[in-house]
């Protein structure tokens, strides 16, 4: 796509543009992925150093229902970075119906993007949106699947083990 005299068009431009924004979107997903997993992986560490040393000395076993609080900073951290993950999602989601949509055609048409913020890698364009509030609420973080369960379950076990052990 040119202009008459060969030079870029507008739309060319931005659609570049597009494309490496889209690219960045996506490398930010994996690498948040990356930064829950390691969350994840300090946060068993963590738990079951305590609820081994809870178990390890008998003195210290009236503190083992203790140990139910130690996931729990890092369900908060897990849950903000899926939070923010969300809000790289949606944007993608919004270039997908921009590629999917009208908008497509119409900055053909126009010979410019229609209906479409560049360089807004995370939605901020449209933060004040009802669909991207409900997309990316935190209070939804909280219970998203991998991070509610995950740290639940290890706060159910450290309560169990706490009224099962020996004191």
């Amino acid at each position: 796509m040119s202009d008459g005299d060969g030079t870029p068009s507008v739309l060319a431009y931005q659609l570049d543009f597009l494309k490496l924004e889209f690219e960045a979107v996506n490398q930010a997903i994996r690498r948040i992925d990356e930064t829950t997993q390691g969350t994840k992986n300090w946060g068993v560490i963590v738990w079951a150093g305590s609820v081994w040393l809870a178990l390890s000395a008998p003195e210290l076993r009236p503190y083992l229902l203790v140990t139910a609080a130690t996931p729990l900073p890092f369900w908060f951290v897990d849950a903000y970075w899926r939070h923010v993950q969300r809000t790289f999602i949606f944007r993608n989601q919004v270039i997908s119906d921009f590629l999917n949509g009208p908008g497509l055609a119409a900055s053909f048409e126009s010979g410019r993007l229609q209906g479409l913020w560049l360089l807004d890698p995370r939605a901020e364009k449209v933060k004040e949106t009802e669909s991207y509030r409900r997309f990316t609420r935190l209070r939804h973080t909280w219970r998203y699947q991998e991070v509610g369960p995950f740290y639940g379950g290890l706060v159910l076990i450290s309560i169990l083990i706490a009224a099962l052990a020996p004191r």
